[in-house]
């Protein structure tokens, strides 16, 4: 059924491209699609709307999407002909979009794309062909709860700057815990086991996460490195956030249940504004392998290739990811920017918290996998559960892994 409904799709957007765009659309608007994110994102993006506006003379119609049901939603809308005359497009849809043929070339000049973070603008580029622009992006880093970790006896500088040093010192921390706390009640180190978090770690060697379209997760270099992630949690000393109780990693850190987790910037204006009293800090990722490393998470603004107004969304997207539109729209919905000098211009008003998810933007992982990144994930988190449940071991987790995504892809395509 997937495979038929990929090629009903393909066709009907064959249709769009011959001439059916603009059904449903208000006379004269510029038609965006965007998810509307949280007060702070609407409000700002509202602004933008007023000021692009203002000063073009062009009527922009909002068309909302749930960002968790985009990839069927945008689709739909393509096959009907409906669909905006630009929309955001997330990295790991980027790929299915340039296949389909829904995506209009950009042209870098245009954009002025060597503005742009290098790795960031990658995520969107296929074949040299920039299809959408950055408008904005996160990144992971460390948060330690510092009160937990004094109470346990340790300062920030015992924590170790690498994730091989983490094997010594996180039993050790637990231990200290352990006997203040008693047993259970905290741990050192919350973690997910989620490619989208270790991405970075694994994608080290010539044998990536995917190799030529197949998922590749049981390939020996890839084993290696899943090997050593199972084996911080093998000390009993990392857990998972739903093993303590808690829904995610901040939740664990701001109730007290971990003293060090990996987060995205999200995380800081949910400690200040919802744990005040929870003291932390925010250090930069841990090395790998003597390497720096992390990863970042962006969404860019793309335009329909069966628009009529491309030249109107061409400029909506040079004004919001221009400087002045970015530095608006990121100091106002609190989010990293995707340019360096805006990040620069940035650097004095961002609490120090910030600026250390922006240190991390340069060396940092786009997490994309090509259109079946979400087959490749779910059967990885599959298996590596039963992995961590000791049902069975690494090796057969993504024997497995492989299996049923590959199974999946062959129906997919």
């Amino acid at each position: 059924m997937k495979k038929i409904t990929y090629i009903v799709i393909l066709l009907a957007v064959a249709m769009i491209l011959g001439g059916c765009s603009g059904k449903g659309k208000q006379a004269g608007s510029l038609v965006l699609g965007i998810w509307p994110g949280n007060d702070p994102e609407w409000t700002t993006i509202e602004q933008l709307r007023q000021n692009f506006e203002a000063e073009n003379g062009i009527p922009i119609e909002w068309r909302i999407y749930d960002s968790a049901n985009l990839s069927v939603q945008i689709q739909a809308d393509l096959a009907a002909g409906t669909a905006p005359d630009a929309f955001y497009v997330d990295s790991s849809l980027v790929e299915q979009f340039v296949e389909l043929g829904v995506l209009s070339p950009l042209d870098k000049s245009v954009f002025n794309t060597s503005a742009f973070y290098q790795n960031t603008l990658d995520t969107f580029t296929f074949n040299g062909t920039v299809y959408a622009i950055p408008k904005d992006q996160s990144s992971l880093a460390r948060y330690v709860n510092t009160g937990l970790l004094a109470e346990a006896g340790f300062t920030l500088a015992d924590i170790p700057d690498s994730l091989e040093g983490y094997l010594e010192f996180l039993p050790r921390l637990q231990a200290a815990l352990d006997a203040r706390f008693g047993a259970g009640r905290v741990f050192a180190a919350s973690g997910v086991i989620d490619p989208a978090r270790l991405l970075h770690l694994i994608n080290r060697d010539a044998s990536p996460f995917l190799a030529n379209g197949d998922s590749n997760m049981s390939d020996p270099l890839v084993e290696r490195h899943v090997e050593f992630i199972y084996s911080l949690f093998a000390t009993g000393a990392m857990r998972t956030p739903q093993q303590m109780g808690a829904g995610w990693n901040g939740e664990a850190l701001a109730t007290e249940r971990a003293v060090i987790t990996e987060e995205g910037n999200w995380v800081y204006p949910f400690l200040l504004n919802q744990f005040p009293q929870v003291k932390f800090e925010v250090l930069e990722m841990p090395t790998y392998q003597g390497k720096r490393s992390g990863m970042i998470f962006t969404v860019g603004w793309g335009i329909n290739a069966a628009s009529a107004k491309r030249d109107m969304a061409t400029k909506w997207i040079q004004y919001v990811t221009g400087p002045e539109g970015m530095y608006d729209w990121t100091i106002g919905a609190g989010i990293l920017p995707a340019r360096p000098d805006v990040a620069a211009r940035m650097e004095s008003e961002l609490a120090p918290g910030l600026r250390t998810h922006i240190e991390q933007i340069p060396f940092s992982t786009p997490w994309v996998m090509g259109r079946f990144t979400s087959i490749i994930s779910g059967a990885f988190m599959n298996f590596m559960g039963a992995a961590m449940e000791g049902t069975m071991s690494v090796q057969e987790a993504m024997r497995n892994a492989d299996a049923q995504a590959n199974l999946q892809i062959g129906f997919a395509r």
